[in-house]
């Protein structure tokens, strides 16, 4: 099959059919719980319910060597309008928590890359199922290397991005069962440097946040190459999220080795690859980021975005 490679990201192409987004910082939120503190977050999601859900490390770092079992709830649900916490749960499940989504049918979906799994639970955190097995890594349809993201869809099939260290995708029945793969570590077309993120639009095209590659990767469901977005806007892509009018959220964590530290932000993009806005830097500060990990949207567009080293949630309101 023939693919035609997409033109790189341009520069922000502001004066597009519609206004330009303006994101605003909602300060005081969350509302957390005296003396009550989040971990290095890594993952965040919304739920139809207007729950989001932030994945947080306790008191981890990120080097999972070694490390036992988090004893601490790492799953801390916050009220979406209000910023109330209105439940914990996860904890003596994870070694190092990384990835969240919520399905259709409102499970969620955590990988851990400390145990090198991927886990099913209901909302309330009831354990449904584990995919992989426990601290054992592999590269065969039942074992995982440090999975980072998933993608579930509405007729219980998924993606999962397995990720730190096997360099490719995976897509599941809903039983569980390996149907595909794509992707080796590379930097060539449909290869990858670790495949951090993960979303599907509606027209079923499978975007892959390709973190050290500094590029956004696109393909059919199939896992066919359609083509890629790199600039120096998205720089080095964290986190994914679909927004409404055909857009997508493009989170930059920086963390960039020999590059200007200074790019930590967020790229509001067509699904055509035009640039629409950007916004935040690096800072801890109200609306900067340090080391951005994570990013998703709720039903109106307000989007959440979640930091490693600043340990924290942000709520960004669209004006």
């Amino acid at each position: 099959m023939h693919s035609t490679r997409l033109a790189i990201l341009a520069p922000l192409l502001l004066a597009s059919a519609a206004p330009a987004p303006h994101y605003a910082v909602v300060h005081g939120w969350p509302v957390l719980p005296p003396g009550r503190l989040l971990g290095p977050c890594s993952g965040v999601a919304v739920n139809g319910k207007g729950e989001v859900f932030v994945l947080h490390r306790g008191n981890r770092g990120t080097d999972a060597k070694g490390l036992a079992t988090l004893k601490e709830p790492v799953v801390a649900v916050f009220d979406a309008a209000t910023g109330r916490l209105l439940r914990e749960w996860g904890a003596g499940l994870f070694v190092v928590p990384h990835g969240i989504s919520i399905g259709p049918n409102g499970h969620v979906w955590i990988t851990d890359t400390g145990s090198n799994q991927v886990f099913e639970f209901t909302p309330g955190g009831e354990l449904l199922r584990t995919l992989g097995e426990r601290g054992v890594a592999g590269a065969d349809a039942t074992h995982f290397d440090r999975p980072t993201d998933i993608a579930p869809l509405a007729d219980g099939s998924f993606y999962v991005a397995d990720g730190y260290g096997n360099s490719r995708v995976m897509k599941f029945a809903a039983d569980g069962k390996l149907l595909f793969q794509w992707g080796t570590h590379g930097i060539g077309p449909g290869q990858f440097d670790i495949p951090h993120a993960l979303a599907i639009d509606a027209g079923h095209r499978v975007y892959v946040a390709d973190r050290a590659n500094d590029r956004v990767q696109l393909f059919d469901r199939k896992g066919r190459y359609l083509g890629e977005w790199k600039s120096s806007s998205i720089g080095r892509p964290f986190g994914l999220a679909l927004l409404p009018g055909r857009r997508i959220a493009i989170l930059d964590g920086g963390a960039n080795p020999g590059k200007v530290p200074d790019h930590d932000g967020v790229t509001i993009a067509g699904l055509d690859g035009r640039e629409i806005a950007h916004f935040g830097r690096i800072g801890n500060q109200d609306g900067q980021f340090w080391i951005a990990h994570d990013i998703a949207a709720d039903r109106a567009g307000n989007l959440y975005v979640v930091d490693i080293a600043g340990q924290r949630v942000q709520k960004f309101v669209r004006r």
